[in-house]
């Protein structure tokens, strides 16, 4: 809920309507499941950022960096994951260059 309102202002209507298709017949969203409306909301937002992963994985940073208590802190492979697809044009660059003809050892 704090990372929805540090990057889209979402409202607590706007984030009830997130998660009521996951909450049980008691009205009670099982914390086993907090991660689907997290991921419906990631998938809403992130689809009006554009094709550009590299803005999504910066906004992201930024509304991690305004939160008083980050997830990040805790879940430090989250941390790891966001480092990673941040430097996915560095690896997909040096890893997959199309080799020179006289490379090759056929």
């Amino acid at each position: 809920r704090e990372l929805a309102d540090k990057l889209a202002k979402v409202s607590k209507q706007q984030m009830d309507s997130y998660e009521a298709p996951h909450r049980d017949r008691s009205g009670m969203l099982d914390s086993e499941a907090m991660w689907k409306p997290a991921y419906d909301f990631m998938l809403t937002w992130s689809a009006q950022m554009g094709d550009s992963y590299r803005d999504v994985v910066h906004e992201l940073h930024v509304g991690l960096d305004k939160m008083k208590n980050p997830i990040t802190r805790r879940w430090k492979h989250l941390t790891g994951t966001l480092i990673l697809v941040n430097s996915l044009d560095i690896l997909r660059a040096t890893a997959f260059t199309p080799a020179d003809q006289g490379d090759l050892a056929i």
